[in-house]
């Protein structure tokens, strides 16, 4: 049973990867169309609902001096955007954190701490192949932005 659960998590959390990047027809395009090194060196971002964002950004310094951060004025007097990237080419796995810290950093400075979706206030899952998969994609939602 055991062996069961670990490989519906281990799915869940690939299905999640694969309907990230799948085309809908009417909604758009897959969020990465370019080629992966592109991809990799391009700014990620998130947008900050408060006009005086300012540094430091624990999240993001803890992910090491490689690590370029900006800000401008959001569009329409939103806020501020707040960007980073990488130097070099990162793996999936460093963008993946980095879209991660770049979250929590929104989190931190519009609400003033990290919101957690685990644990369910309600309790656990039950462990059954379902509940597994659900816990393999929530799992990996945090680096992937999407659940």
């Amino acid at each position: 049973m055991d062996r069961l659960l670990r490989q519906a998590a281990g799915l869940g959390g690939a299905a999640l990867g694969k309907l990230q990047h799948t085309r809908i027809p009417g909604v758009g395009q897959a969020s990465t169309t370019e080629p992966a090194d592109v991809a990799a060196r391009r700014w990620r971002a998130v947008t900050v609902f408060r006009d005086d964002l300012a540094g430091p950004f624990p999240e993001l310094e803890a992910l090491g001096p490689d690590l370029e951060v900006r800000m401008q004025p959001a569009a329409g007097g939103r806020g501020t955007e707040l960007y980073g990237r990488f130097h070099g080419t990162p793996d999936a796995d460093r963008i993946g954190e980095l879209r991660a810290a770049l979250r929590r950093t929104k989190q931190l400075a519009e609400v003033g701490e990290v919101l957690r979706v685990d644990p369910a206030t309600h309790g656990t899952r039950r462990p059954t192949p379902q509940g597994a998969a659900l816990e393999g994609a929530a799992a990996r939602a945090p680096r992937e932005g999407v659940l």
